[in-house]
């Protein structure tokens, strides 16, 4: 409860006011879909690296189970050569398996993207290999496995275009270079004119199919950013309702002056603690105290010096509450109360003894006092709270304490009596 704690408080709000200003800018001028400024584009590529290694991952895996299910082609027009054409399948895709489940815990995390593009890249190669291996005219059924290298591309990829688009661009001109350079049957046969006419329609067809697939992600990304940024927005928003809804509390509780809990916040504390202390049989302790002549030395020296001084007491103050459950607060003009539980008469004698000479050691000059500086006087009362008696009992008494130090000279203790232990 002292003022440093509220100008803590009060720190945390500007950096949560930036962001929302910053992702709220993103919104309004149509660019949370876009890439974002460093910091925050970093935070999303760790947020989609988490949703990759709980969502698409298992997109992935079910890709690596089509492809080895597609091996049914290898027996079906491989030939001589369908054993090797399924083994080297089997390996890629567990090797690739093998990958998948090394990489989320390996300290590559990070590099998945361009692992699974390459990949891709590694499984569309493999079925240009085939093309190679098997004879014609039974080879050009595997050029048919190019689309579901495509599809797969899409799905692994979906939500990053640019990886989609790279990988989609490098399948489509790898593709394209192999059909040209690979040498063709001599003689042709009818089959052969065929899929050589057929090519070019094909490629088409393929090159239409990147172009709706990137548009296809690029959406999806978007989308996937936008939502990020929209997501993101609404926690910071209820991250600041509760931080206004926490300052507003701590407002309502602490004095504007000097920064220390008010009355309202004291007498709370108080009943919660004397509550306490019943239960647990242990002694309440309360310290009440006035800064000495503090009417004359606002006439002495003006308002603006008499709020300072509050403030430097007050501080000196709220040192001597060391405890979790201890609590100094301004009770009213110049007048404060020290509440201690679990604290017996003499601690707080003790306590308040040390508390007057450390606010006479401060040597705050004060012309009209008989001891030239600015000192306090303290009532002490404790007691250990009984059923049916009420905590007002406990202040009064700590009041008349303080109303015979003031009588008897200030800038002293007084300590009332009230119960054995």
């Amino acid at each position: 409860m002292t003022s440093s704690s509220v100008q803590r408080e009060g720190d945390t709000l500007q950096p949560l006011e930036n962001q929302i200003n910053v992702l709220t800018s993103l919104i309004e001028r149509r660019k949370a879909g876009g890439r974002f400024p460093t910091k925050l584009e970093s935070e999303y590529q760790a947020y989609r690296l988490r949703q990759f290694f709980s969502v698409d991952l298992r997109v992935i895996m079910s890709g690596l189970l089509v492809f080895v299910v597609f091996g049914w082609a290898d027996f079906s027009f491989g030939g001589p050569d369908a054993v090797t054409l399924f083994s080297v399948r089997v390996l890629i895709a567990v090797l690739l398996l093998l990958l998948i489940i090394w990489l989320p815990r390996s300290g590559y995390a990070r590099y998945s993207i361009y692992v699974l593009v390459s990949g891709i890249y590694l499984c569309f190669t493999s079925v240009l290999w085939n093309i190679s291996v098997v004879d014609l005219p039974w080879g050009y059924f595997y050029h048919l496995g190019m689309i579901p290298m495509q599809v797969f591309a899409l799905l692994g990829l979906r939500s990053n275009y640019r990886a989609m688009l790279s990988c989609s661009v490098a399948m489509l001109l790898s593709y394209g270079a192999f059909i040209v350079l690979m040498p063709g049957p001599d003689p042709l046969s009818e089959v052969d004119v065929l899929a050589i006419g057929m090519a070019p329609y094909y490629l088409l067809f393929w090159t239409i199919l990147v172009i709706m697939a990137s548009y296809l992600s690029y959406t999806i990304e978007s989308g996937a950013r936008t939502d990020y940024i929209k997501n993101r927005l609404l926690a910071l928003e209820a991250d600041r309702l509760q931080y206004l809804g926490r300052r507003l509390q701590q407002l309502s509780t602490t004095d504007s002056l000097t920064g220390i809990a008010n009355r309202r916040y004291a007498e709370t504390h108080l009943a919660d603690e004397w509550r306490r202390c019943l239960r647990s049989n242990v002694p309440l302790a309360v310290l009440m105290i006035d800064v000495d002549l503090f009417k004359s030395y606002n006439d002495q020296y003006g308002h603006q010096q008499g709020d300072e001084c509050l403030r430097k007491i007050a501080q000196k103050m709220s040192e001597f509450c060391r405890r979790p459950g201890d609590v100094c607060a301004r009770y009213g003009g110049e007048e404060f109360v020290i509440l201690l539980p679990e604290t017996t008469l003499d601690q707080g004698c003790d306590l308040a003894q040390e508390l007057c000479d450390a606010v006479a050691g401060m040597n705050i000059p004060h012309a009209q006092s008989p001891f030239s500086r600015a000192t306090i006087s303290i009532g002490v009362a404790a007691e250990i709270p009984r059923a049916g008696d009420h905590y007002e009992g406990l202040l009064k008494k700590a009041d008349i304490a303080l109303y015979q130090a003031k009588n008897e000279g200030r800038n002293q203790i007084k300590r009332q009596s009230v119960t054995d232990y």
